[in-house]
This record gives structure tokens, C-alpha cells and sequence, in this order.
């Protein structure tokens, strides 16, 4: 008999020994997030302004998880191209995962899932602000080892709306890694680089 298992529930050590995954350290396992640099024109330079200013004014206050896909991520997303062709967004997209091995059945909700035509997936889990980041990990690597194409490697990118990770697993060896963490709290704005790290991944 199948076990039914909530997604946001698993620990990242359950996740790890339900898929055999393993952190990579080295640096040149996951080199896309780096110099990904790109040009943004005007307008999208000042929609992420607005986007970083309009979202350090509502952490003023409690904020919830609608907020900050409304007020980070939708610009963020806008911003990198992912509202327009080839890619196709869906927001709370339920998920349900089957471990064989262990007669299990994982179910959950990706909060956004993009795709592309070559089947590239980004997985954006939004936590509320006042949450780690560590708490997306394990749901976010869950969703990515369930993919077929496991010949590929799969990036992700969690954000509490302050902090923002991008994660790359290669399913078919259980390595994964991550990269350095951005912030809106830092000088300037990371936003620039996110969508930068966003465009690249698209192109792989």
C-alpha cells in the first residue's frame, strides 16, 4: 500500500536518501549562474527597481507568499522573457511523484513551472519572507529528480522574496549544487544578475 507523503513536509536528509542525491561542492559543476551577465534596457532596469523598492517597503510588515510572486517574481519573470514565446508558465501546478522502491507517493504544488520546448523546468518556490531559503530546498530537489529527462541537468530557483538561490541537479548522476545566495538587501540591485542567471539557463 502507497504511502502519501506532503511535499513541503520532507527534510532535505529524506530527499537525499529517497532519490540518492548528493551536494556537489566544486566549483565547475554548476558554472551557468556564473558571469551570466546580460544587457537589460531601461524599462526592465526600472521594473526590477520598482520590484526590489516596492518589495523592502512591505517587508516592513508580515508578508505573505502571494506577495512576493506578485511583487518580486511576476517582474522578474516579465523581465527574462519567460512571459512570451517559446515558453509556457503555470502557477500552482500540483505535482504527485511515485518512489517505487518504497511504495510512496509524493504530492505537492510547484508555486510557478516554466517550460520550454527542449523541456527545461524551472522550479520557483516562494516562501514567505521571514523564512529560510533551506526550507524550498528539499521540495525544490523532489520535484527536479522526478523528471524523465534525466540525461539533462535541471535548475531551479528558490526566493523567500529577500534571498534568492539557483540549484542545478544532474538526475541521472544525484549530484547537485548550488549557487551563491542574492538578496535584495544587498547594495545596488541583485535583481539585474538574477534575471542575467534566468536568461542563460533558458538557452541551454
Amino acid at each position: 500500500m502507497f504511502k502519501v507523503l506532503q511535499a513541503n513536509r520532507l527534510t532535505l536528509r529524506e530527499v537525499k536518501d529517497k532519490f540518492q542525491l548528493r551536494l556537489e561542492n566544486s566549483s565547475d559543476f554548476f558554472t551557468e549562474w556564473q558571469d551570466a551577465s546580460c544587457e537589460i534596457d531601461e524599462h526592465g532596469k526600472e521594473t526590477l527597481d520598482q520590484a526590489q523598492a516596492g518589495f523592502l517597503y512591505l517587508t516592513e510588515y508580515p508578508v505573505q507568499e502571494a506577495l512576493v510572486k506578485m511583487v518580486v517574481i511576476s517582474p522578474v519573470l516579465s523581465v527574462a522573457g519567460f512571459y512570451q514565446q517559446p515558453f509556457r508558465t503555470f502557477a500552482e501546478k500540483a505535482m504527485s511523484i511515485a518512489v517505487e522502491a518504497e511504495e510512496e507517493t509524493i504530492r505537492g504544488r510547484i508555486d510557478v513551472l516554466v517550460v520550454d520546448g527542449s523541456l527545461w523546468v524551472s522550479v520557483i518556490e516562494a516562501k514567505g519572507s521571514q523564512f529560510s531559503l533551506n526550507i524550498g530546498l528539499p521540495q525544490t530537489l523532489a520535484y527536479m529528480a522526478s523528471s524523465q529527462q534525466q540525461e539533462r541537468p535541471y535548475f531551479g530557483l528558490i526566493t523567500n522574496g529577500t534571498e534568492f538561490v539557483f540549484v542545478k541537479l544532474q538526475a541521472d548522476t544525484g549530484l547537485y549544487a548550488l549557487s551563491k545566495t542574492y538578496s535584495l538587501n544587498n547594495p545596488g540591485n541583485d535583481l539585474y544578475e538574477i534575471v542575467g542567471v534566468l536568461k542563460k539557463l533558458s538557452t541551454l
